[in-house]
């Protein structure tokens, strides 16, 4: 009913455009697309309206008058009580520091200190958010400022993901191996620990299954499900004490893409409803999710893109669910947007934004 009346709305607005020639927005100020640019000296955020075809720069600075620091690696938003716009959460490893943003007015909300090298937030419920950071895996509340339980994980902590209330931690490792810790946050205990066979998870994605996708960014690149199942087995063997006992599993199904040949931050997206991924390896490809084991995920045609971007291995890709468009990032600074069209996904608009953009996150 909901994207029925969007729609309605959108229908009525551009129909009293036309009439009128009047250009109304149905998009309020929060709301739309934001794009993390890593940036060298500073870090900045840019702004897009698709609606209005606008993209602002430097809005953190805009609206703060002052930068955001340097070396912003994550950016995450949700929705609470207290923040019925949204709050976002952008983390500064460089400066041991995560920026709290309102996204209502885009101001400053405080900043988290806690953490040494904080590289990802994942939000859980209304006030509580778990962060990667040097030290593992810590719950956070953000209402009274106080570190929950924390989780010892492999070293470099890096990516983490939601799945139920499951969460899943990619680990770079020690060079002896990287690992996925799953974590089961109702319980506030580790479940699982997922060994990989390649190194460097970047980038994580959940399936319609709600099966997590991993994208490893070693010397070879791979992309690997993590094939979950519940498992229930009997212990004991006394009739007396007998109990059965249920756990979950994640078996690594391992699909290589090859020799590594370009660098991505966020090289991995998923469509909205779970059943098609989208990676870079040296452009854009997509696949199904049911894709069999030992199965080419890069074939050599059809191009995925056509037009001037066809060959281009873009820095960070996210998918628009409001839309069904791909977002798709550049290292020289664009934010080129992609329909699909008949032929392939074409490049339907093209932005200049800030500096090494890395992800795009969404506020609707």
């Amino acid at each position: 009913m909901k994207r029925f009346l969007f729609v309605a709305g959108v229908a009525a607005t551009i129909g009293f455009s036309a009439c009128n020639d009047v250009d109304v927005s149905v998009l309020e100020d929060h709301q739309g697309a934001y794009i993390l640019n890593k940036g060298t000296a500073n870090s900045s955020i840019s702004y897009y309206n698709y609606e209005d075809e606008q993209c602002i720069n430097n809005y953190y600075q805009d609206k703060n008058g002052g930068t955001i620091g340097a070396g912003a690696k994550s950016m995450a938003v949700r929705k609470s009580t207290d923040f019925p716009k949204g709050i976002a959460f952008v983390t500064l490893p460089g400066a041991n520091s995560i920026e709290m943003i309102n996204m209502e007015g885009f101001l400053n909300a405080g900043e988290i200190d806690a953490f040494t090298n904080p590289t990802d937030v994942s939000p859980s419920g209304e006030t509580v958010i778990y962060i990667s950071h040097d030290g593992g895996v810590s719950s956070y509340d953000i209402k009274n400022n106080t570190v929950g339980k924390t989780f010892e994980v492999a070293d470099k902590p890096q990516k983490l993901i939601s799945s139920g209330k499951y969460l899943y931690a990619a680990c770079a490792g020690d060079g002896t191996g990287a690992k996925v810790f799953v974590i089961d946050m109702s319980n506030d205990i580790k479940v699982d620990t997922v060994d990989l066979a390649y190194d460097n998870p970047i980038d994580m994605v959940i399936d319609i299954d709600r099966k997590v996708w991993v994208f490893c960014d070693g010397e070879n690149q791979a992309l690997v499900k993590l094939d979950r199942e519940f498992v229930t087995e009997t212990l004991d063997k006394d009739e007396k004490t007998e109990r059965d006992t249920t756990y979950i599993t994640n078996l690594p199904v391992n699909y290589p893409l090859g020799a590594k040949v370009a660098n991505s931050a966020n090289p991995l997206t998923i469509s909205r409803d779970g059943r098609i991924l989208y990676f870079v390896y040296d452009r854009l490809y997509s696949s199904s999710v049911y894709v069999e084991e030992g199965e080419d995920m890069t074939p050599d045609t059809p191009t995925l893109v056509i037009g001037d971007y066809s060959n281009e291995a873009f820095n960070g890709i996210d998918w628009d669910g409001r839309m069904g468009r791909i977002m798709a990032l550049t290292s020289d600074g664009k934010l080129v947007v992609l329909k699909s069209v008949d032929e392939g996904w074409n490049d339907e608009e093209i932005y200049n934004v800030g500096e090494d953009p890395i992800m795009t996150v969404f506020n609707f």
